[in-house]
Formats: C-alpha cells, sequence, structure tokens
C-alpha cells in the first residue's frame, strides 16, 4: 500500500500547485486589466490628482504612508545645506499632510505627463527638444540652488517645490498630442523602452507598507506599463495603485 498511497499524494501535490500556479496567472492578468485602465484614465485627463482621486488603494494610512514616504524623502534630502544642521531643521519642520500630497501629485504629474509628452513627439523633434531644455532650466534647475533649501513650512513647499513641478507638467500637458496615444508607433515606442533600473521586489514594499495596515496575507502585483513599474493592491477583487517607481534609472 505503500506505493499507491506515495503515488497519490505526489499526484495531489501537483495538482494544488498546478491549481495555485493557474489561480496567480489569473490574478496577474486582472492586474495586467487595471493598469490598462489607470493608463487609460490618465491619458483621457492629463492629470495625475484623477488617477490618484480615483485609483488609489481605498485605505487612508496606506494612501498617507505612500505620499509621506516619497515626500519626506525628497524634502529632507535638502536639509544637508542649511547652516543649522540637519537635526536642527528636522525639529523645526511644520508641514501638513495636505501640502505634501499637493506635491506628491504634482510631482507624479511631472514624471507621467514628461513620458506621454515625449512619446508623442518624434525623437528628432528639434523644436520640441529645445523647448523641453528651456522649461527644465525654468522650473526645475532653481531646485538645485542651495540656498532654495531647506523647507520646513507649508508655503515653502507649495512655492519651491509644487509650483515648479506644476508648471513643467502644465508645459508637457500642452504639448501632447492625444492622437499618438494607442497608435501603432506609440506602442512600438513604448515596447522598446529599455529598463536601466531593476524593480523593486513586491516583499519589499509589502515589509515598508506593512507598518501602516498592509497585511502579510494581501496580495500584491508587479505590473510594467510605459517608463514605469506599478504596484496593485487587490482590494476586494479590485486591483488599486498601492505605488509607482520608474523603469530608468536618471
Amino acid at each position: 500500500m505503500l506505493l499507491p498511497t506515495r503515488a497519490l499524494l505526489l499526484s495531489l501535490l501537483f495538482a494544488l500547485s498546478f491549481t495555485a500556479s493557474a489561480q496567480t496567472n489569473a490574478k496577474q492578468q486582472l492586474a495586467e486589466a487595471a493598469a490598462d485602465r489607470i493608463v487609460k484614465r490618465f491619458h483621457e485627463a492629463l492629470d495625475f490628482g484623477v488617477v490618484y482621486n480615483e485609483l488609489y488603494v481605498s485605505k487612508p494610512s496606506l494612501r498617507k504612508a505612500e505620499v509621506q514616504i516619497i515626500m519626506e524623502n525628497m524634502i529632507r534630502q535638502g536639509d544637508r545645506f542649511s547652516p543649522e544642521g540637519e537635526q536642527a531643521v528636522a525639529r523645526s519642520r511644520n508641514i501638513d499632510f495636505s501640502s505634501m500630497e499637493r506635491a506628491y501629485v504634482a510631482l507624479s504629474n511631472f514624471h507621467w505627463l514628461s513620458h506621454a509628452s515625449v512619446m508623442t513627439h518624434p525623437k528628432d523633434d528639434k523644436q520640441f527638444e529645445k523647448a523641453f531644455k528651456d522649461a527644465y532650466a525654468k522650473y526645475l534647475d532653481p531646485m538645485n540652488d542651495e540656498k532654495q533649501w531647506p523647507i520646513v513650512t507649508n508655503s515653502q513647499l507649495d512655492e519651491k517645490m509644487t509650483a515648479r513641478f506644476d508648471g513643467i507638467a502644465t508645459f508637457f500637458r500642452q504639448s501632447i498630442d492625444k492622437t499618438k496615444f494607442d497608435t501603432p508607433e506609440f506602442k512600438r515606442r513604448e515596447a522598446t523602452i529599455e529598463e536601466s533600473r531593476p524593480p523593486d521586489s513586491v516583499e519589499l514594499f509589502k515589509a515598508l507598507f506593512e507598518p501602516f495596515g498592509l497585511k502579510p496575507t494581501d496580495n500584491l502585483y508587479l505590473v510594467r506599463r510605459g517608463r514605469f513599474y506599478f504596484y496593485l493592491l487587490e482590494e476586494s477583487g479590485e486591483f488599486r495603485m498601492l505605488t509607482w517607481t520608474e523603469r530608468i534609472r536618471w
């Protein structure tokens, strides 16, 4: 009886493994479809605020964690330029979540609109290239000036970061040719993007967001779209954006 029992056990284990793999593949396909809807909604609105408001995770603590992790990291990078020292700057900082949320959406608009704009212009479009460089110099170059740092108040964040990302995002929004979306050439160029930055693991983000309410049993999926990695969380059968990162190292 030993051999039949062992064979039956192995057969059962194989069947369970195959079923789990099929379920995982099916969920990945649903995540891919959700990513398509996110991109489509962004292309319709040309405003990342719409994606953030409609298609991000619903749990407030996770949304807040995403914004604070990104923006606090950016803001703290300028603390080293203060003659008072980084610790003193950190103690004096008083920036509320609403201000950080505005900055997060502005930053995201800059990245997503710049990608959409570049993808709808020919690579040899010299006029666009010059306008791009001029906009970058106007809005983003000032952020490299040490005198602009540190940022410790809501008004400073709005003026020195949010307004500048909004400014260059407006340039890109106005330069986008929406008729190029979903054309064969647009799809070809997106498909040929070469990754120079590997994706962060799903497990890394699960550990990062666990203190803010993400459960170890929650399902998180990695999807590639355009210049970005999407990390989508399954919520009651829906797949919503938790965070995104770049596929290209700048």
